[in-house]
């Protein structure tokens, strides 16, 4: 064996003096059939880095290729063992994310240096080979209070049991002192008290440094192999998510003279124009679903929830039938939405108005229009029009404890209850969107027939039902003073008050105080919610969804998660971790909440590194399906117009919603909700989809080329290199190279405008558009040619041609004016149609 030795020692000798000593740190990593350490500590050589060369001969085999002398700086990755013959390595990582600790035996020492996998041992997260978690000693006073306050809830991992949060990575672990304050004020559940300041200053040192001492780190490691957009593509894709147009000039200086400052100026700017309120208002809809009451699910969906009785005003609107007027549809539908819109509009005027977004549950007042005011027969509004249903203020009506979209009529009817239900299902749903909490995935028993005749009351006394009811429960019980139709009734007036058999009012453990609460029991809770944690995560995770498409990621299952996946997780809830704090250290303002996202290497991914571990990275970036809104609103802000029919008819269309191809007729066909039977986004193009997307293609090309033609050049979108009669083929048939070259430049501009693409004249996707131009028009020139020029080959198609303006005005007057565009005599036109259908119908026109 010390011969073996004396041999392997000197083949690191002869190495080291025939390689240069640099290395990268980092760790150990076994990819595409290569082992490599950064480095190793040799007795009486030093630290070097190591190359294996995977082999398999009836068993792995590991032979060294090379070895490198490296700096003591380096993180030490394990030890050679000179006398065992044994190189142990802490942390392997494989393709796959998964985490190994190795033991190498060598077995060859002669004129290759070989080693065996002697043993490996899979490590969890945090984990390291002796046992310890993230090198932090926890003192015998942390484990013992940890193992009697905590452990039975979040595990003794911390990973979570039966529905209860996990603490890796969790909403308040971003900061140890509001961790310690949350404890001392909160836990355990219902026994808050059994834990003062320094109880729970010694737990969040123990949650922080035993489950998340290493989350940054993670965290940095994982975000270094994401590739961002520059900043000419943030600053579009902001403008197009935000306010559905293009940046401004202003705003494309800003960004420029002053880097990320003057991003976040734009973006700030972005949020006070109109248009981020309505895309405000979608995502948020998308989760309380009440524009199922708007009018276009029913002319009164929404008035006809409310009571005669609570408001005999409701249909103020209407003086009878024999009476109505010509505003009376108007006058309904405008009144109907103000009532529908009331839970959105109050997110709107929050925001608006740079209030706490707390406020949106908080709000002792609700929002009216000039329309639903007289409704709810409220008078002396300071309205700026009272016929302008888009201007809402706030009011309170009398004698009705608001508290914000809790107390909305339009919520509570949205989300009802029964005698049986008792509030539950309105509990769920405050507990999912507000609260982050999905009370539906907690473990537990549930029956078939859900009846328990052994237990008194199933609900308290069955640990089967309570680990579930007494966390629903409670809550519930506060909707008490509220009935199934979303009235405020208190309980206490009612001939039998509340149901005695059931957890009395209360949130995270602890009862409600009765002392000036009886009767207002909502505005308790909601006070409740917007102090817990989970509530900026909750907002967090909207907002994410509706500017990303996709929702954070779950925290994987500790048994079969691996460690790429426990790793991508770890890295974003750390990211948003900080993004929730700078939300909530301004005030609950979520505008700052909007801007820390898009300036997220998440929301700014445009790609990653060569070596990026592709698993851990699988949810990486915010490209998504545009919504049939947004899609519709991208094409009027680059075409004027809406997608809906022919140009030369649009004066009919342009105030007719009702003709809009994607914001009414194939709005649910595109993936679209209507927040009533159909309450969930498709976010991949299904076979029909897809097939309207070509439809989509072809008509706004037919309608927006020659209209772009027709145009003055000063005016135009589309074409500002060249005209409609500018072939590149002279009168000889000869290619001009001049006006080849235009036609390459506006190539090139068409696809900065449609797609954002900024390419270099030599790009291949710029090559292809002109080929695909010069294919259709070399196509055309023939046909025109067979046929000798006949008005049905050099005519436009009749839904594409030019006769009138887009207020109806004719453009021809016999012997006095033909200012129509009808012809396409060397197919320019149809040709430059091809190529602008071509990129509507990319993917990146498509898609955020």
């Amino acid at each position: 064996m010390a011969a073996l030795r004396k041999v392997f020692s000197a083949v690191f000798v002869m190495l080291l003096l025939l390689i240069s000593s640099s290395a990268l740190a980092g760790s150990s990593t076994l990819s595409n059939g290569y082992l490599s350490i950064p480095r190793i500590d040799v007795d009486g050589y030093g630290s070097m880095e190591l190359l294996f060369r995977l082999e398999f001969n009836e068993q792995y085999l590991l032979v060294l290729e090379d070895a490198v002398e490296t700096s003591d700086g380096i993180e030490n990755s394990g030890v050679f063992d000179p006398v065992q013959q044994t190189i142990d390595v802490d942390r392997v990582e494989l393709d796959d994310g998964k985490i190994y600790s190795v033991q190498l035996l060598l077995i060859q020492n002669d004129e290759q240096i070989i080693f065996s996998i002697a043993d490996a041992i899979h490590l969890n997260p945090g984990e390291t080979p002796s046992g310890q978690t993230n090198g932090y000693e926890a003192t015998t006073e942390a484990l013992a209070l940890y193992g009697a306050q905590c452990s039975s809830c979040h595990g003794v991992n911390g990973a979570g049991l039966a529905g209860n949060p996990s603490l890796i990575a969790c909403a308040n672990c971003g900061n140890e002192s509001a961790l310690s304050n949350y404890i001392r004020d909160t836990m355990p559940l219902g026994q808050s008290a059994s834990c003062d300041a320094s109880c729970s200053d010694v737990l969040a040192d123990y949650i922080m440094g035993a489950f998340n001492s290493t989350n940054q780190q993670v965290s940095r490691e994982t975000i270094g192999f994401i590739q961002i957009l520059s900043d000419g593509e943030t600053l579009r894709r902001a403008a197009q998510q935000l306010v559905s147009r293009l940046p401004a000039l202003d705003e494309f200086a800003m960004v420029s003279t002053e880097g990320d400052a003057g991003m976040r100026k734009a973006i700030s700017g972005m949020m006070d124009e109109d248009a981020f309120h309505l895309r405000l208002s979608e995502i948020f809809n998308d989760y309380l679903l009440t524009d199922k009451y708007h009018s276009r699910n029913g002319s009164e969906a929404a008035i006809s929830l409310l009571s005669s009785d609570d408001f005999p005003n409701r249909r103020w609107f209407d003086p009878g039938k024999e009476n109505r007027g010509e505003n009376y549809n108007a006058e309904r539908r405008a009144t109907n939405d103000g009532v529908a819109r009331e839970p959105l509009e109050l997110i709107s005027h929050v925001v608006r108005n740079d209030l706490p977004f707390t406020q949106i549950l908080t709000a002792d007042y609700m929002m009216v229009n000039p329309l639903s005011a007289k409704t709810y027969g409220v008078e002396g509004l300071p309205f700026s029009s009272p016929s302008d249903a888009n201007e809402f203020l706030p009011v309170q009506l009398a004698d009705v404890p608001h508290a914000g979209i809790l107390t909305s009529p339009m919520f509570l009817n949205r989300y009802p209850t029964t005698s049986t239900n008792r509030n539950r299902g309105r509990a769920r749903v405050v507990f999912d969107l507000f609260l982050d909490t999905d009370v539906l995935a907690i473990e537990g028993v549930r029956p078939g027939n859900s009846v328990d005749i052994t237990t008194p009351i199933p609900t308290i006394n069955n640990p089967e039902c309570s680990k579930c009811h007494s966390l629903i429960d409670p809550v519930a019980s506060v909707f008490q003073n509220w009935n199934h139709k979303g009235q405020y009734r208190p309980a206490r007036l009612s001939k039998y008050g509340w149901y005695t058999d059931m957890e009395t009012r209360g949130f995270n453990g602890e009862s409600m105080p009765l002392a000036g609460n009886v009767d207002s029991s909502v505005q308790w809770l909601a006070n409740q919610i917007a102090s817990d944690p989970r509530f900026p995560k909750a907002v967090t995770r909207i907002m994410v969804n509706g500017l990303t498409g996709k929702e954070p990621l779950q925290e994987p299952d500790s048994a079969t998660g691996s460690q790429a996946e426990v790793g991508a997780y770890i890295a974003e809830r750390t990211q948003l971790n900080d993004i929730q704090s700078r939300f909530v250290g301004d005030g609950y303002r979520l505008k700052t909440l909007v801007e820390e996202i898009m300036m997220s290497p998440y929301w700014q991914a445009d790609g990653l590194a060569a070596n990026a571990n592709a698993v851990a990275h699988a949810s990486t970036g915010s490209s998504y399906l545009l919504t049939p809104e947004q899609l519709d609103r991208k094409i009027v802000s680059l075409f004027g117009f809406e997608w809906k029919r022919s140009l030369d008819n649009y004066y009919k269309d342009v105030s007719n919603s009702s003709t809009s191809q994607l914001n009414k007729i194939f709005r649910q066909i595109y993936g679209g909700i209507d927040s009533d039977s159909v309450t969930t986004r498709l976010k991949s193009p299904n076979g029909l989809m897809g097939a309207m997307q070509l439809r989509m293609a072809n008509e706004l090309a037919c309608y927006a080329v020659p209209r772009d033609f027709w145009s003055p050049q000063g005016e135009r979108e589309l074409f500002l290199f060249v005209n409609h009669d500018m072939s590149p083929y002279d009168d000889s048939g000869a290619l001009d190279e001049s006006i080849m070259t235009r036609v390459r430049q506006n190539i090139q501009y068409l696809h900065v405008y449609l797609l954002g693409e900024e390419l270099p004249e030599e790009a291949e996707e710029l090559l292809i558009s002109e080929q695909l131009f010069m294919d259709s028009l070399n196509r055309g020139r023939q046909l025109i040619l067979a046929s000798g020029g006949e008005w049905s080959d050099i005519a436009l198609p009749g839904d594409c041609d030019v006769t009138k303006e887009l207020n109806g005005t004719l453009l021809y007057e016999k012997d006095v004016r033909d200012d129509r565009l009808r012809e396409d005599r060397q197919y320019v036109i149809r040709a430059w149609m091809a190529v602008v259908a071509y990129l509507l119908a990319d993917y990146k026109f498509l898609y955020s």
